[in-house]
């Protein structure tokens, strides 16, 4: 079975003037009966894609803030019967590339139930070259997700050659890490309009310090952006425990609608 294009996904609930929602989550934290519910209860709102971590080795870069850090140490050792129902359960998978994980376009090092029906992927330090990789992923039907810094001001050569390279959305880091958030409204639509100019046909979705129904309402005003993505305040309420990630869950849906 094709992987749902991410693409049309986010598409569709632009046309109808709302954000698409991502959420990331990482199986078997805090432990696994809690990641279960907590993405059954994503499903059940209505959240476009889950993203989560696709690993081998625990390393990463000083991009990953303290509570993805965290969340990736402290999560429940890996059971391939685990993850194999917990990726089932997400109807649109974005994996989060970390580390060695895929060392080369041949070569998957991570456990391989991470890659089976994955809409894209998302490298958290990009290879040297990104073409060879959007090949092996277009033979599953997958993409290669193109990333830029929301701060920054233009589009470098570098990043062209990304985003012509890649495909579902463009993702724009609001921020040095995640959790935390540098770029204003402005400086987003700035960056939206550049990705547009060059890559009309993709949506761009905002990530890094959206945590309140607050950011989410500001971001869905601005125009600046498609979908957003939570991670890091989205863990830190799921570790409060279900109740606080349930109510925490259900205002973010409805204030991107």
């Amino acid at each position: 079975m094709t992987p749902p294009r991410l693409s049309d996904i986010i598409g569709g609930r632009a046309r109808r003037g709302e954000l698409a929602v991502g959420i990331y989550l990482v199986p078997g934290f805090p432990d696994w009966n809690t990641s279960l519910e907590a993405l059954d209860l994503c499903v059940s709102h209505e959240v476009d894609f889950i993203e989560f971590p696709a690993v081998s080795d625990p390393q990463w870069s000083p991009r990953t803030g303290p509570m993805i850090a965290r969340a990736l140490r402290d999560a429940e050792p890996y059971s391939e019967a685990e993850a194999t129902a917990w990726l089932l359960r997400a109807p649109v998978r974005v994996a989060v590339v970390y580390g060695s994980a895929w060392p080369s376009p041949a070569t998957w090092s991570a456990p391989p139930p991470l890659r089976a029906g994955v809409s894209g992927y998302l490298f958290e330090t990009d290879p040297p070259d990104l073409a060879p990789y959007a090949l092996a992923a277009a033979e599953e039907g997958a993409v290669i997700i193109p990333a830029v810094d929301a701060t920054a001001a233009g589009l470098s050569d570098g990043d062209r050659h990304l985003i012509s390279r890649g495909g579902g959305f463009v993702y724009a880091s609001l921020g040095p890490e995640t959790g935390t958030r540098a770029a204003s409204p402005a400086d987003l639509q700035r960056k939206r309009a550049e990705v547009q100019s060059f890559r009309p046909d993709l949506p761009v979705c905002a990530a890094f310090g959206i945590n309140r129904t607050a950011d989410v309402e500001e971001l869905r005003g601005s125009g600046g952006c498609d979908g957003i993505i939570i991670g890091s305040a989205a863990l830190a309420k799921l570790d409060e425990g279900m109740p606080a990630f349930s109510g925490w869950l259900k205002e973010i849906v409805t204030a991107s609608r």
